[in-house]
């Protein structure tokens, strides 16, 4: 079995399609509460949200293995901003598992993120009741949480055509 070791770059250029709306929030919530740094806002909201996402998975429903979903309109831009390679890596490994475009991934989270802050929007998707105390574990005061371990892994079995993916996380 080959193993492959290496070191990524401190930040990578990506591009998002979001509405400007959307962008606003995410740039004044990582300007006031995570001094810029794109990458802690996004990891604090996957971190924050990472079991209601779990829930709304569409990948079995629409019996595809693309994960290229994002609701069009014409009111969306691109938008760049600096992110960390490992944080982006596994946006676009769990991509594939919840069925979501990344820019839709993150704009979930900023739409839940808005109700949450008693903004009166309505989000792509309404946020699933899940277990208060699952919750109370992130709702510390912004505390940025550390990737600890990720995984990403598929198998088929092909006459079949039946997927297997699963998807493990934690966070420290």
């Amino acid at each position: 079995m080959k193993q492959d070791n290496y070191f990524t770059k401190h930040f990578h250029r990506v591009c998002l399609n979001l509405t400007p709306l959307h962008f606003a929030f995410l740039r004044e919530f990582t300007f006031s509460y995570f001094e810029g740094n794109y990458s802690f806002a996004i990891q604090y909201l996957l971190s924050k949200y990472l079991n209601p996402l779990y829930e709304i998975r569409i990948t079995p429903q629409r019996q595809t293995e693309t994960a290229k979903y994002q609701p069009t309109t014409k009111q969306y831009k691109r938008y760049n901003i600096d992110i960390n390679p490992t944080l982006w890596s596994k946006l676009f490994d769990m991509r594939r598992f919840v069925g979501y475009s990344i820019s839709a991934l993150i704009r979930i989270m900023i739409d839940w993120e808005m109700q949450s802050q008693g903004n009166s929007i309505i989000p792509l998707v309404e946020i699933p009741q899940i277990n208060d105390d699952i919750r109370n574990n992130v709702e510390e005061v912004f505390d940025i949480p550390t990737i600890e371990n990720y995984s990403y892994t598929k198998s088929a079995i092909y006459q079949q055509r039946r997927i297997f993916s699963s998807f493990l996380d934690q966070f420290g």
